[in-house]
């Protein structure tokens, strides 16, 4: 139960009644069904999508990824010896330097190394859990994706427990595998380091690249997060 100055709503649902096409496609989800949550409080509504029975490790992990990044993804060893560097996890980039990086790269590598790098790192390894795909957004006053801190906050708030560690990058891959172009005037390549060092996204650049503040709107605006709303106003 919930605060009386809040109201918990739940559903499951499968994959296909979000419009998401499936086998044989490309694009289908991880196997299991689909967790949805919604908690409405008097200064905000928060929304959350998640595959609970997902635990996305090792190659299942790198071939999730290789499915939503533009060059596909390096096999699990190349992501640890990547993630592993301690000061400069992406290679060809010096240290420090992603500072400096423009367009936001520089906050969205950060928010990376500082929430996730560890995480997946066991879960490439298969030392630790997988890693569960969630979305989480708030859809008033002011539409947006849910920050890691909100997130987990809300997934309490909601009552979600989750087996597996929970990630916002493989959230925002659902939306691409279901609706691939949302990402068609997205930019393939990007630099951490300068134009010299600038490389093609696969993989290993994805969570820094689907965090870039110009994606936000097209992930917003994805017809998955709208249909999620409407089940539960049809409810």
């Amino acid at each position: 139960m919930t605060p009386s100055s809040s109201r918990l709503w739940q559903r499951w649902c499968r994959s296909v009644e979000l419009g998401v096409e499936g086998d044989g496609t490309g694009r289908a989800w991880p196997d299991g069904e689909v967790l949805l949550a919604s908690v409405t409080r008097p200064d905000a509504t928060s929304w959350l999508l998640t595959i609970p029975q997902a635990a996305l490790s090792g190659e299942g992990l790198t071939d999730f990824l290789g499915r939503v990044a533009p060059f596909g993804c390096p096999v699990p060893g190349s992501l640890i010896r990547a993630y592993s560097l301690p000061d400069a996890p992406f290679p060809s980039i010096l240290l420090k330097e992603h500072n400096a990086a423009p367009d936001g790269i520089g906050e969205a590598y950060n928010r990376f190394l500082s929430h996730a790098r560890h995480p997946w790192l066991a879960a490439l390894a298969e030392t630790g859990p997988g890693l569960c795909p969630v979305l989480a957004w708030q859809s008033a006053p002011v539409r947006r994706f849910l920050a890691p801190d909100e997130r987990a906050r809300a997934l309490a708030e909601a009552g979600v427990a989750l087996p597996c560690v929970a990630d916002g990058y493989l959230g925002l891959g659902l939306l691409l595998l279901a609706h691939p172009d949302l990402a068609a005037s997205w930019q393939t390549m990007m630099s951490l380091g300068g134009v010299t060092k600038a490389r093609k996204i696969t993989g290993r650049e994805f969570p820094v690249w689907v965090d870039l503040p110009a994606h936000q709107p097209a992930l917003l605006s994805s017809p998955v997060l709208a249909r999620v709303e409407g089940l539960f106003a049809e409810a």
